[in-house]
């Protein structure tokens, strides 16, 4: 169907864009590698994401030390070091019930490799904070898989 006003397609347009891009801007390893681990074992983005965010968290701690202290005022935490703002994300992450590692869910650590040499070609990747190499992926990955929060 096409528009009487294409003023209003034309906008229309940009705004889906800008929601595109907006949505794919600063992503990093949690989504790339929540993204592997889904196509691979059919598990739940969300569910995976907040599995993956502690030990990402961790990895990114020394590029994000500055964002730290407004992430922690946004969620009303009385210190704005990164290890009372990583405690608050695991003891939500804990009342949410939510598991502590992929191998809950069914990811076998022996898939780490492969997980993060599809990982590290993710488009997510590169939006990380922290640059990872295909073995820091896989570090990570059997981290989240073996230990978790």
């Amino acid at each position: 169907m096409r528009s009487q006003q294409p003023d209003c397609s034309r906008w229309y347009a940009g705004g889906c864009l800008s929601g595109g891009v907006a949505f794919l801007k600063g992503l990093g390893l949690v989504h790339s590698i929540s993204h592997m681990v889904g196509a691979e074992f059919d598990t739940h983005h969300g569910l995976t994401n907040a599995i993956a965010l502690p030990v990402v968290l961790r990895f990114n701690a020394p590029d994000i030390v500055d964002k730290v202290p407004a992430m922690s005022r946004a969620l009303g935490l009385d210190g704005t070091d990164f290890e009372t703002f990583y405690q608050a994300i695991c003891g939500l992450l804990d009342r949410l019930a939510i598991p502590k590692s992929l191998s809950e869910i069914g990811v076998p650590v022996d898939a780490a490799r492969r997980l993060a040499e599809k990982a590290h070609l993710d488009a997510a990747t590169g939006t990380n904070p922290r640059p990872a190499d295909v073995e820091s992926i896989e570090r990570l990955i059997i981290e989240a898989t073996t230990s978790g929060r």
